[in-house]
């Protein structure tokens, strides 16, 4: 049946080749359980069944139905596809997660409302009212959530972006995790199957995925895909659950394996949750590979697009997601690039910048940490995290006008000092970056002139005034800020200054 079911999309390739224009209207099911008559292949039960399986693992690839997926374009990335196998990450997806926002500071439970943009930059307004303002933004929202229309443009997207959204499809996926006291399954394989004898559920619980070499423990995970995947959500997780082991027990127990009651499981419903509102995108009848193109057109070189649905070569991938946020980075960096050398621009830099001399004074007026001369603010949100950026301030005195030295006044018959000078003095600051631990190990020095020959020498630190400070660690100073609010949050109205 696997011959079979390769040759059903051969046949569906020069279906749409012989189709050219009016493929555009045909969904893949339709061709293909068309020329699944035609050519009178798959016509008994047992055969259905398992070319049933085949169509429940592409609707699976495609996270939608075959009704919906398009004949002409459906598979337009495949000529892009990665050589290789696919691969499981040891400890799971959220350690590459925590990786890549290492150090840079995550607000939750803001679920956005509105986005504003214009001249005056881009305003978000989260749930509560609470609003973040900036120079651009990046939109990384599910293709569904842009879908069900629950954040408000202002001004509106253009509209060739809004038919992108609705003609592009978003389908379901869901999966019921399971953790079991043993692997009672044959270790050596990493998936199994099942099929099922109606043609609506083929998708449900279709294909097994064993995850116990990765995951630290004996993990299994079912797949329920296709029309199947709609209909899993109306349904009670007790009763998904006893479904699938009522399966599993059938795979099993003739075998003579005793399938145990699993410790913990888990349903998705990622249709229902309204931040997804779905799982990844798929190409559908009425659409092509240029919507994705024009969901990551940005808007004014202000609001950017990212995510799997705006990756025209690796959509519906998690890899593609990745690679389009690097995209839209680079887009940023070049349309600040191009705003610093406009005049405009040059408004925005005295409007933005000359004011970082005022809240770099305003940080240290709070320090996080001061011995003698020496003051630490830093980019932390929590104290543990030591190798968090930070700045230290040097105070020191300069003398503006120094004493003359000694001389003699003629004409006296002795030698008389004339009425010392006064010493004016004015304070000025020298800065220099360092982690939290790095000022821990500055503060255990015995005093001042210590602390600056170990900042220089041992850790190699370069001592900055004013103004190169500002213009060169900005974003530093900018994270110090963000973090600051962040402890803020966190800590309400407890002191957060760190113990000496």
């Amino acid at each position: 049946m696997d011959l079979v079911f390769n040759k059903l999309l051969e046949h569906a390739t020069r279906l749409r080749e012989y189709l050219k224009a009016s493929a555009e209207k045909i969904s893949l099911g339709e061709g293909i359980e068309r020329l699944r008559r035609l050519y009178k292949v798959a016509t008994s039960d047992e055969e259905r069944e398992v070319l049933d399986w085949h169509l429940a693992n592409l609707e699976f690839s495609n996270a939608g139905c075959l009704s919906d997926l398009s004949l002409a374009h459906w598979d337009q990335d495949d000529q892009y596809e990665m050589g290789g196998d696919h691969c499981f990450l040891a400890g799971g997806n959220s350690r590459l997660v925590h990786a890549l926002c290492d150090g840079v500071p995550v607000l939750y439970e803001k679920t956005v409302k509105q986005i504003e943009h214009g001249e005056d930059g881009v305003s978000i307004t989260v749930e509560g009212d609470q609003v973040f303002k900036a120079d651009m933004a990046l939109c990384t929202v599910p293709l569904g959530v842009l879908k069900s229309r629950s954040i408000m443009f202002e001004p509106e997207l253009p509209e060739r972006k809004l038919e992108a959204i609705q003609r592009l499809g978003f389908g379901l996926l869901n999966k019921v995790a399971m953790v079991f006291p043993h692997v009672f399954w044959d270790e050596e394989i990493d998936t199994f199957g099942c099929v099922n004898k109606e043609r609506s559920k083929r998708g449900e619980f279709f294909l097994f995925y064993s995850y116990h070499t990765v995951s630290g423990g004996p993990v299994l995970i079912a797949l329920v895909a296709g029309e199947a995947a709609l209909e899993f959500e109306k349904v009670d997780p007790a009763v998904a659950l006893h479904r699938v082991l009522g399966i599993l027990k059938g795979i099993y127990g003739p075998k003579g394996v005793t399938v145990p009651d699993p410790i913990q499981s888990c349903c998705t419903s990622w249709g229902s949750d309204p931040l997804c509102a779905g799982s990844y995108s798929h190409i559908r009848v009425g659409s092509s590979g240029a919507d994705y193109d024009i969901l990551a057109e940005s808007v004014n070189d202000q609001l950017f697009f990212a995510g799997e649905a705006t990756n025209r070569a690796y959509p519906a991938t998690m890899h593609g997601a990745l690679l389009s946020g690097l995209r839209e980075a680079s887009k940023i960096l070049c349309a600040s690039e191009n705003r610093v050398n406009s005049d405009y621009k040059k408004y925005a830099l005295q409007k933005s910048i000359r004011p970082v001399d005022g809240v770099l004074d305003d940080l240290f007026m709070e320090p996080d940490l001061e011995c003698g001369r020496f003051s630490f603010v830093f980019s932390f949100i929590t104290p543990e995290e030591q190798q968090a950026p930070g700045l230290v301030r040097i105070t020191l005195e300069k003398h503006l006008f120094p004493p003359s030295k000694k001389r003699k006044v003629k004409g006296k018959k002795n030698d008389q000092e004339p009425a010392a000078e006064k010493i004016d003095q004015q304070v000025f600051h020298l800065y220099a970056t360092v982690s939290q631990e790095q000022a821990t190990e500055l503060m255990a020095s015995e005093d001042d002139k210590s602390r600056i020959a170990f900042l220089c020498k041992d850790l190699g630190a370069k001592l900055m005034g004013y103004d190169s400070t500002c213009n060169v660690v900005s974003s530093l100073i900018s994270g110090i800020l963000r973090a600051r609010k962040a402890r803020k949050r966190l800590e309400g109205s407890k002191n957060f200054k760190l113990p000496l």
